[in-house]
């Protein structure tokens, strides 16, 4: 199985996907021109979302230049028709959401369990790459999370890997929830102990490789430091 854990996989006008740090490529060096897909969403309840971000990533996939053969939306009630389309894919997709949510949804149909013999490539999403790890970091992102002492911060994930990813730094960088600055006041506390790697939207990490594109910050113990740079490929530390 090789894994990516991504930001954002879309360019800059949202129709292809993104070339930067070399994720076209790295993705064709990965996959054949012929694509079975299982799309999985972070809400089944919500269909119409679902359905459409689907159907943006097919079209994205179809012009950079890839034949799509299938495309499924992962059911989520058919659990035999689900290991089915699975064990016939060479492409998941772990789609964006909100985190607690997508994890409830994961561990409801034992996605786990259902990608413990895949072999093909799975594309992490945002919160998809960040409930790729064994130990998920569910940094706070709705009004009332960071403050509420019944949100769960640290789950339980698919255990892909055992990096735990923070997407969209460049995003969230300056940004505040709840009145407390995301990094500083949140994040930084919240790694004393533990390991997170950050990246920007652009940027992406090749999980089995164990190394980053782009630019990508270890958080640890309270610290930042940036370990990968934009056009670069560097090892996680």
């Amino acid at each position: 199985m090789k894994l990516i854990l991504a930001s954002d996989i879309f360019s800059n006008d949202r129709t292809r996907l993104m070339k930067d740090n070399g994720f076209l490529d790295k993705i064709k060096s990965e996959l054949d021109s012929s694509i079975n897909c299982v799309f999985v969403p972070s809400n089944p309840f919500q269909i119409l979302k679902t359905n459409a971000n689907s159907m943006r990533y097919q079209k994205a996939f179809e012009r950079s230049g890839f034949n799509i053969r299938r495309w499924d939306i992962l059911p989520s009630l058919q659990i035999n028709r689900r290991r089915d389309l699975i064990s016939k894919s060479n492409l998941i997709i772990l789609s964006g959401g909100h985190v607690p949510t997508e994890n409830r949804y994961f561990h409801a149909i034992n996605l786990a369990k259902s990608l413990r013999n895949y072999s093909g490539l799975i594309i992490g999403i945002s919160a998809g790459s960040m409930n790729s790890a064994e130990n998920v970091y569910a940094q706070p992102e709705k009004s009332g999370e960071a403050t509420s002492k019944r949100y769960k911060k640290f789950l339980k994930g698919l255990g892909l890997t055992d990096i735990s990813v923070i997407p969209h730094y460049d995003k969230i960088i300056g940004e505040k929830i709840d009145g407390l600055r995301i990094i500083q006041d949140i994040t930084l506390p919240d790694s004393i102990d533990r390991k997170f790697y950050a990246i920007d939207d652009t940027s992406f990490i090749v999980a089995d490789e164990r190394k980053s594109y782009g630019n990508c910050y270890l958080i640890e113990n309270g610290r930042i430091i940036k370990v990968c740079t934009t056009n670069q490929i560097s090892e996680l530390p």
